[in-house]
C-alpha cells in the first residue's frame, strides 16, 4: 500500500517562524503582523487500479461434465445469451420424469372431483330397479345353512355400524397425530441444520475472502519489491525469483479456494429453499392424512350400513318367522341399501378426499421446479451485455470450481483504489478531481471524479482502509485491466 499527502500547507508558517527566529538577540523591532493564509486542502496521492465498470465471473452451481461452450474469447453477447452448458441429459430425463409424476397426480385429483363415471351410477340405478324387482318376490324356503347364513350376516352388519359409528379407533388417530408431530419436528429439524449450514458456507467465503486479500498483497509487495530489485545493477537473487512465484501460485490456489466457498454458499442456499418445501410437503401430508382420518365414516355410509343391517334382520325374521312378511322386509332393505349406494355415488368426493389429492399435486408441483431449477442451472448465461474475456473450460471435461467464463463490459471504466486510511478518507468527498497517472504510460494523465466511496473499512496490516471509486472522464485504449494507476485526489 503506498500513501502520499502533500504537506505544502505547512511552508508559509514554517517560513515565518523562520523569520522571527533571524531577529532575535539584533535590535529590537517593531513587530508586524503577518497575515497567515488560510491552508489549502490536503493531497491524497494513492497507488489504484483500472477495472472496467462491470465485470461478473461465472460459474456452474453443480458438478458435471461441460457439453458445449457457446462462445470464444472476445466474443461481444447480450444480456441473457447463452454462454456454456453442462452435459444435461441426465437432467432433463429427471424433469420429463416430474412432469410425470405432477401428470399423473393432477388426473388422480380430476378423477376424484368428477365423481363417479356415468357406467358406475347407470350400474347402481340397475341395483336399485333389481332390488325393487326383489322386493316383489317372496322366498318361503329355509334351511339350516339358510339360518346360520343370515344370523352371520347380522352379526357381521352390526358389527360393520358399529364400527363406523364409533369412529377412528384411538390407536389409529394417535399414530396419524404422531405422524404429524413428527413431520413438524422434522419440517424445524431441517430449518435448523439447513440455516446452520448457510452460516457455515457464509462463513467459509468470507475466510476464504479474507485468505485472497492476504495472499494477494503479499504477491504484490513481493513483485514490486523484485522490480525494484531488477531497475539496480546485477542479477535478481534466484530467491527473491522462487519467493515471487510462490506469491503469484498462492494467489491462485486462494482463489479457487474462494470459488470453492462461493458455490458451496449457494448449495447451501439452494438446499435450504428446497429442503424446507419438501419439508413442508410431508407436514401438509400428514395433516390432511390426520383429518380423513378424524372426519370418520359420513352420513351415506352409515346410511349404507343401517340399510344392511335391517336387511340382515329382515333375512332372519324371514327365516325364522312369517316367510312372506320376512322376505318382503328383507327385499326392502336391499331396497333401501341400493339407494344408499346410488346416493353416495351421486354426492360427489368429500373435501378430506380432495384434500389429500391436493397435496399429492403440490408435492409433484414441487419436484417440477426443482427439476427445472436444476436442468437450468446447467447453463450459463450472460448477466449483461458485454465481452467474453476468458473462459476456463474443456467440452467433456469437469467443470471447474474457478470461474468457468469471465465478462466483462469495456463499454466504461473506472479506476478503484483501497490504499486510503481512516486518517486520508475524512479528506476525500464525492465528486472530487482526481488526475490519474500510469506506470505503463508515463506521458498519459487523465482527469477523473471520485463517483463512490465505500462506506465499510477493513483491516490492513493495523491501518483501516478504505475503497474509493473515479470515474476517469476521458479515456485511453492504451489502457488494460489491472493496469496501475497513481491517483492523485485534491488540490
Amino acid at each position: 500500500m503506498r500513501l502520499r499527502v502533500n504537506h505544502l500547507w505547512l511552508l508559509p508558517a514554517i517560513g515565518l517562524l523562520l523569520s522571527g527566529c533571524a531577529g532575535f538577540g539584533g535590535a529590537a523591532a517593531e513587530p508586524t503582523a503577518a497575515p497567515v493564509a488560510a491552508p489549502p486542502p490536503p493531497r491524497v496521492v494513492a497507488d489504484g487500479k483500472i477495472m472496467p465498470a462491470r465485470s461478473a465471473e461465472l460459474r456452474f452451481l453443480s458438478a458435471g461434465l461441460v457439453g458445449q461452450i457457446m462462445v470464444a474469447e472476445g466474443d461481444q453477447v447480450a444480456a441473457g445469451d447463452a454462454l456454456a452448458q453442462l452435459d444435461s441429459a441426465e437432467l432433463a430425463l429427471g424433469a420429463e420424469q416430474a412432469r410425470a409424476a405432477l401428470t399423473q397426480a393432477q388426473a388422480a385429483y380430476e378423477q376424484l372431483a368428477a365423481g363417479a363415471a356415468p357406467d358406475t351410477i347407470v350400474a347402481a340405478e340397475a341395483g336399485v330397479a333389481q332390488a325393487q324387482a326383489g322386493a316383489r318376490q317372496v322366498d318361503g324356503g329355509v334351511s339350516a345353512s339358510d339360518l346360520a347364513a343370515a344370523r352371520a350376516d347380522l352379526a357381521q352388519a352390526r358389527a360393520t355400524l358399529a364400527r363406523l359409528q364409533a369412529g377412528p379407533k384411538d390407536d389409529e388417530v394417535t399414530q396419524a397425530r404422531a405422524g404429524l408431530a413428527q413431520a413438524q419436528a422434522d419440517l424445524q429439524t431441517q430449518r435448523d441444520a439447513l440455516s446452520a449450514a448457510k452460516s457455515q458456507a457464509d462463513l467459509a467465503v468470507a475466510q476464504a475472502a479474507n485468505t485472497l486479500r492476504d495472499a494477494q498483497d503479499a504477491y504484490s509487495r513481493i513483485y514490486w519489491e523484485n522490480r525494484k530489485a531488477e531497475s539496480q545493477p546485477g542479477d535478481l537473487p534466484q530467491a527473491q525469483k522462487d519467493a515471487e512465484e510462490s506469491a503469484q501460485r498462492a494467489v491462485g490456489s486462494a482463489e479457487a479456494a474462494l470459488g470453492q466457498a462461493q458455490v458451496a454458499l449457494e448449495n447451501a442456499h439452494q438446499a435450504e429453499v428446497s429442503g424446507v418445501q419438501s419439508a413442508q410437503s410431508r407436514v401438509s401430508q400428514a395433516q390432511a392424512s390426520l383429518s380423513l382420518l378424524l372426519a370418520g365414516a359420513d352420513a351415506d355410509q352409515i346410511a349404507g350400513a343401517r340399510a344392511r343391517v335391517a336387511a340382515a334382520e329382515a333375512a332372519l325374521a324371514r327365516l325364522t318367522g312369517d316367510a312372506r312378511a320376512g322376505a318382503l322386509d328383507a327385499a326392502q332393505a336391499s331396497v333401501q341399501q341400493a339407494q344408499a349406494n346410488l346416493s353416495q355415488l351421486q354426492a360427489g368426493p368429500r373435501d378430506v378426499d380432495l384434500a389429500v389429492a391436493a397435496a399429492q399435486v403440490q408435492a409433484a408441483s414441487v419436484a417440477v421446479r426443482q427439476a427445472d431449477l436444476a436442468l437450468e442451472r446447467a447453463t450459463l448465461r450472460a448477466p449483461f451485455a458485454g465481452t467474453v474475456v476468458a473462459i476456463n473450460l474443456k467440452a467433456g471435461e469437469l467443470a471447474p470450481a474457478e470461474p468457468a467464463i469471465v465478462m466483462a463490459d469495456t463499454s466504461d471504466w473506472k479506476v478503484e483504489t483501497n490504499d486510503l486510511t481512516e486518517l486520508d478518507i475524512v479528506a476525500v468527498n464525492l465528486g472530487d478531481q482526481v488526475t490519474l497517472s500510469f506506470d505503463a504510460l508515463p506521458d498519459l494523465t487523465l482527469q477523473g471524479v471520485v463517483t463512490d466511496i465505500k462506506g465499510l473499512g477493513s483491516t490492513y496490516q493495523g491501518d483501516v482502509i478504505y475503497t474509493v471509486v473515479i470515474r476517469p472522464q476521458s479515456w485511453d485504449p492504451r489502457l488494460r485491466w489491472n493496469m496501475t494507476a497513481t491517483v492523485t485526489i485534491g488540490a
